[in-house]
C-alpha cells in the first residue's frame, strides 16, 4: 500500500508543477455537470471522454449512456463613454454527449464518446455598438473520440485515443463605412487530435485520474462568403464579387486534469478537479480571401488579421454525492473558471469572463442496470473592463447562464 501511494505521489506532484487553465463550458456527462463537471467517476461509459483509462474501472462489461443539455447565456455591454447599454438575444443552445465502453477481456477496455465540446452562440443584434466586430456568431465543434484503455495492475490503468473533430461556423458583422454587411458560413471543417489518461485506486476509497487532451486545430477551407454592399460598388478593386470563398485555421485549446474523488463514507463521497488549459496558442483570428480585397494586410489586402493573444488558464471544482438509499443520489458542487481573454484583446464574439458556478442534480437507480441523472448549473461572470485599443472598443461586460442536463445511463451486464 505504501508502494502505492508513493507512486502515486510523485504522479500528483509532477502533475501540479506543470498545471494551468480552462476556458470552454463543460457538458459531457450529466451526473459529472451535477458534482461541478469532476472527473474521477467510473459508474458508467461518460468516463471515457474525461478521462480513457477510467474504463478500466466501470463495472460492467458493457455501459452505454447519453445525455443532452439545454443552455441559455446572456451578455451585457456597458460603454464607458456613455450610458449605452447592450444585450445579447442568444438562442437555446443544445449540447450533447454520448459514449460506450466495451471490456474486451479483463484487462483491455474499448470505448467511444461523441459530444460537442465546444460551441457558442450569440446574438447581439444588427445595430449595436460593435456591429462591425460582430452582431451573430454560431460556432459548433463536434468530438469523436474512440479510445482503449489497459488495466496494468488492480488499481492502476493507462488509456489513449484518437480524436476527430468537425466544426461549423456562421458569422455575421456589419460594414458600416459603406452600409453593407457580411456573412461567413464554414461546415465541415476537420480537426485532429489525441487524448491520454491514467487512472489509480489505491484503495477502494480513493479514485485518482490524470488526463491529457492535446490541441484539435481546426482547418477551414472554402468557406463561403456573403456580401450585402451597394451595387455600386460591386467589381470595383476592393469588392470583386459580392461572393466569395475563406480559409481559417482556428485552435481549440489542449487541457490537463487531475481529478480525484474520495468516499467518505459507503453514502457519501466528495469531489475535485483542477484543469489547465492552453490557450496560449490560440494568438490571432486570420481569414484568407480568394478574391476580395477586404482585409487589413498591407501587403496583401485579401488577408484579414485581428490579434486575440489568449493566456493560458485554470478551473477549479469541487463537489459531492449523498446517497440516501441504493437508488437515489443528491449532488452539489462548485466552480471557479478563469478567463483566457485578455482586457485589452477581449472580443463580443465570444464574451468571454471569469466565472463562477453552482451546479446541483439528483440521480435515481431505475432497474438495476439503468440510471437516470439530472443535473442544473447557474454560473455568473465576473464583470470585467474592456481595454480593445486595436478594436476601439471599450466598456464594461458581465454574463450569467443557466444549464439543465438530462440523461440515461445502462449497464448492460
Amino acid at each position: 500500500m505504501k508502494k502505492r501511494l508513493s507512486f502515486l505521489l510523485c504522479f500528483m506532484i509532477t502533475f501540479y508543477l506543470l498545471q494551468a487553465g480552462g476556458f470552454r463550458v463543460s457538458l459531457q456527462g450529466i451526473r459529472q455537470a451535477a458534482m461541478a463537471h469532476t472527473s474521477a467517476h467510473t459508474r458508467d461509459a461518460s468516463v471515457v471522454f474525461f478521462n480513457p483509462a477510467g474504463m478500466s474501472f466501470i463495472p460492467s462489461k458493457l455501459s452505454i449512456t447519453g445525455g443532452m443539455f439545454a443552455v441559455i447565456t446572456k451578455a451585457e455591454f456597458q460603454s464607458v463613454n456613455s450610458l449605452y447599454k447592450a444585450k445579447t438575444d442568444n438562442p437555446v443552445s443544445p449540447p450533447f454527449n454520448f459514449a460506450a465502453a466495451y471490456k474486451a477481456t479483463d484487462n483491455l477496455s474499448v470505448g467511444l464518446s461523441v459530444s460537442t465540446p465546444y460551441g457558442s452562440s450569440v446574438d447581439w443584434g444588427k445595430d449595436w455598438m460593435g456591429k462591425n466586430l460582430i452582431t451573430k456568431i454560431k460556432l459548433e465543434a463536434f468530438f469523436i473520440q474512440p479510445t482503449v484503455a489497459y488495466k496494468i495492475t488492480d488499481w492502476f490503468s493507462i488509456g489513449g485515443g484518437y480524436i476527430f473533430a468537425t466544426a461549423s461556423a456562421n458569422l455575421e458583422k456589419a460594414i458600416s463605412n459603406i452600409n453593407g454587411s457580411m456573412k461567413l458560413k464554414a461546415g465541415g471543417a476537420p480537426g485532429y487530435g489525441y487524448n491520454l489518461g491514467m487512472y489509480f485506486r489505491p484503495t477502494k476509497e480513493l479514485d485518482v485520474g490524470i488526463s491529457y487532451r492535446s490541441e484539435v486545430k481546426i482547418k477551414a477551407r472554402k468557406g463561403n462568403v456573403y456580401l450585402h454592399i451597394p451595387s455600386s460598388l460591386i467589381g470595383t478593386d476592393k469588392f470583386a464579387t459580392t461572393t466569395d470563398r475563406f480559409d481559417t485555421n482556428i485552435p481549440l485549446a489542449s487541457e490537463l486534469t487531475l481529478g480525484l474523488t474520495y468516499k467518505i463514507s459507503k453514502s457519501w463521497s466528495i469531489s475535485s478537479d483542477w484543469n489547465f488549459s492552453g490557450w496560449h496558442e490560440y494568438k490571432d483570428l486570420t481569414f484568407k480571401f480568394y478574391q476580395n480585397k477586404i482585409g487589413n494586410d498591407p501587403h496583401n489586402p485579401t488577408i484579414s488579421s485581428s490579434p486575440r493573444k489568449f493566456k493560458n488558464s485554470s478551473a477549479y471544482r469541487i463537489g459531492t454525492e449523498y446517497s440516501p438509499s441504493d437508488k437515489l443520489a443528491f449532488r452539489l458542487g462548485y466552480y471557479y473558471d478563469e478567463s483566457p481573454v485578455k482586457d485589452e484583446y477581449w472580443n463580443p464574439e465570444t464574451p468571454s469572463t471569469d466565472n463562477q458556478a453552482i451546479t446541483g442534480g439528483l440521480g435515481y437507480k431505475l432497474t438495476d442496470n439503468l440510471y437516470i441523472d439530472l443535473s442544473g448549473i447557474y454560473f455568473v461572470g465576473e464583470s470585467r473592463n474592456i481595454d480593445n485599443e486595436n478594436a476601439g472598443f471599450y466598456g464594461q461586460v458581465k454574463s450569467s447562464s443557466y444549464m439543465v442536463g438530462l440523461g440515461l445511463s445502462w449497464n448492460a451486464f
